[in-house]
């Protein structure tokens, strides 16, 4: 079996933001507005969101799938994942070096990439679409906005824009 090269948490949580940054990422954002805290969190240009949670051991991984807001309860009327406790990203993945969890090892709906050490990430399995709570999702965006107006931003990444004439 091939060796896995050890990646700390923090430091996966930084490379995953930065690859797959697309307009905002939070990375292992702490906020009282949700029981949830995002190891990593993306907002596309419209609003979409994909979770990215973080993991670099087992048993981590196998603690995370008993979380309320991990399993699900039903497909709503548009075929959309719906888990006990309403939740953050539309689109949800783990996030792991090569091998860790294997596509049987997830729950309904979750998607999985895996971390090369090359530098490379690689999706194993693509993501399902879950319901969201969008405004719990538009109140972490408004409390992101606050925290960069006071300084406090060394936990998010913006894609620098364009601007328009």
């Amino acid at each position: 079996m091939k060796k896995i090269k050890k990646i700390t948490h923090s430091d996966l949580c930084r490379l995953t933001a930065k690859y797959f940054l697309e307009s905002i990422a939070l990375i292992e954002y702490k906020c009282l507005l949700v029981k949830e805290n995002p190891d990593v969190l993306i907002f596309d240009n419209y609003s979409n969101t994909t979770l990215y949670e973080i993991k670099t051991d087992v048993k981590d991984f196998r603690r995370d799938l008993l979380k309320p807001h991990r399993i699900v309860y039903k497909l709503d009327s548009k075929m959309r994942i719906e888990t006990f406790k309403s939740s953050i990203g539309t689109n949800r993945y783990y996030v792991c070096p090569e091998g860790l969890i294997k596509k049987e090892d997830l729950p309904i709906g979750w998607g999985l990439i895996w971390y090369y050490d090359n530098g490379n990430f690689k999706i194993q399995k693509k993501s399902g679409a879950f319901k969201i709570d969008k405004g719990l999702e538009n109140r972490l965006l408004i409390n992101t906005i606050k925290r960069i107006n006071h300084g406090k931003c060394s936990n998010i990444l913006i894609r620098d824009y364009i601007e328009y004439e």
